[in-house]
């Protein structure tokens, strides 16, 4: 019977040491754009933005359009400048063109010869990256809105 009460404390003390709260909270990525800037920018009513998978992530849905925010995170042992910089590496099938005028450093990402399947636009600004995806245009009119969005983000990191 002791041996049982001493383990349940001995858990108890290990359990609350090891779940103290992180003190490296995670960007809230559905705060870094409001919604009339989405609608601004895409030019349609917009739903309120939801979180994808976690709290650095946002999506918002209109009639016919998506937009998608991902900030990135230290993934496999490479910080998101790492990533960034890995992103302008050419892949079979994607493309990448520089943008200036957002951040620190930006550029584009698209399927190659596809005109509707999505445009992103990759940001660094300071140690910070995010990304920013329109669904629901033409290439050619995807562009400037995924950069009005990420000027907009841009000015919150």
């Amino acid at each position: 019977m002791r041996s049982i009460v001493f383990m349940t404390a001995l858990t108890v003390s290990v359990l609350f040491v090891c779940a103290r709260p992180s003190t490296a909270a995670e960007p809230v990525g559905c705060a870094v754009l409001t919604q009339s800037q989405i609608g601004a920018a895409t030019g349609a009513a917009m739903g309120e933005g939801k979180p994808i998978a976690r709290p650095g992530t946002c999506q918002w849905f209109g009639p016919g359009k998506i937009v998608t925010l991902t900030i990135n995170v230290p993934r496999a042992g490479k910080s998101p400048v790492d990533q960034f910089n890995d992103g302008k590496k050419a892949l079979p099938g994607v493309t990448t063109e520089p943008v200036s005028g957002v951040g620190d450093d930006a550029y584009y990402v698209f399927y190659a010869g596809s005109n509707r399947a999505g445009c992103g636009i990759l940001v660094k600004k300071g140690t910070s990256v995010f990304e920013i995806r329109v669904y629901g245009f033409d290439l050619d009119k995807a562009k400037p809105v995924a950069k009005a969005l990420a000027q907009n983000a841009a000015a919150k990191f």
